[in-house]
């Protein structure tokens, strides 16, 4: 497997290939349970949902087209940075994704992952990351508009920022299932309890930091059952590295976010 750069982590929406696994898995809409095609179609629009252009051999919608999905709708808050989108295949058994995008390198997005304070849900007695909720407020008027017209099964989804945001929409309108990819922890001990109907699949990379956040002392759990995956493709930083080496490579732990990782290791 080649070593995970920089660019991998922070910019995943530069990647070219997209659902290039032969021959593909075939989605299976009416399960709920944890399934590895299912875990594999979502950790690549997890991915997807990161590419902003619409037009162009590489672009978003031909990528979606040669999975044989349709964009019905993205969203893209300017306030927060928040976005995603609604995909739907129309195949013989049809089912349709809301895949949010994660953490892009915007102030908004690091404004609103730092603001870690517990406040209470929506409308719920249960405490969330009030960063998260608040992006998720600027997009989901929207988003519940055009869930209103999908007649299928829906799953959610998303990795990092994106994930966080794919279960807080759970409380919101509940989908077949929820897959999260490098999730960070989004509510209080409450959390769990209150989405424990609805299936969540929490998928963890090797060492990946960013599930580890925000931590447990200050009230923060998370939600759903793990699936750990995958083995460390950072660099482990030591004393036998060279400085150029550090400087150049992400360390393990942080490596291990990227999305990349999830779409090969699942």
């Amino acid at each position: 497997m080649p070593q995970i750069t920089w660019n991998d982590v922070l910019k995943p929406g530069d990647a070219r290939l997209f659902f290039t696994r032969e021959p593909l898995p075939a989605f299976d809409p009416t399960t709920s349970n944890y399934s590895v095609a299912n875990a594999y179609w979502l950790a690549e629009l997890s991915r997807l949902v990161y590419r902003r252009d619409v037009a162009g051999p590489a672009a978003r919608r031909e990528m979606l087209a040669r999975a044989g999905l349709e964009e019905l709708r993205y969203f893209d808050s300017d306030v927060t940075g928040a976005g995603g989108f609604l995909v739907i295949s129309r195949v013989s058994s049809p089912f349709a994704v809301l895949a949010f995008r994660g953490t892009e390198q915007k102030i908004q997005d690091v404004l609103h992952d730092a603001d870690a304070r517990l406040v209470p849900a929506f409308g719920e007695s249960v405490g969330v990351h009030s960063g998260f909720k608040r992006a998720l407020n600027s997009v989901w008027n929207d988003i519940d508009a055009a869930l209103e017209a999908v007649d299928c099964p829906i799953f959610y989804t998303g990795h990092s920022l994106g994930a966080a945001l794919a279960v807080l929409a759970a409380l919101r309108r509940t989908p077949r299932a929820v897959y999260t990819f490098g999730c960070p922890r989004v509510g209080d001990a409450r959390l769990p309890e209150k989405l424990r109907d609805i299936p969540i699949h929490r998928v963890v990379y090797g060492d990946d930091v960013v599930t580890t956040v925000p931590l447990e002392m200050f009230g923060f759990r998370h939600v759903g059952t793990e699936h750990r995956i995958g083995r460390s493709r950072g660099l482990p930083l030591g004393i036998e590295d060279t400085v150029w080496r550090s400087l150049t490579l992400p360390p393990r732990a942080v490596a291990d976010h990227a999305p990349i990782n999830y779409v090969d290791g699942v």
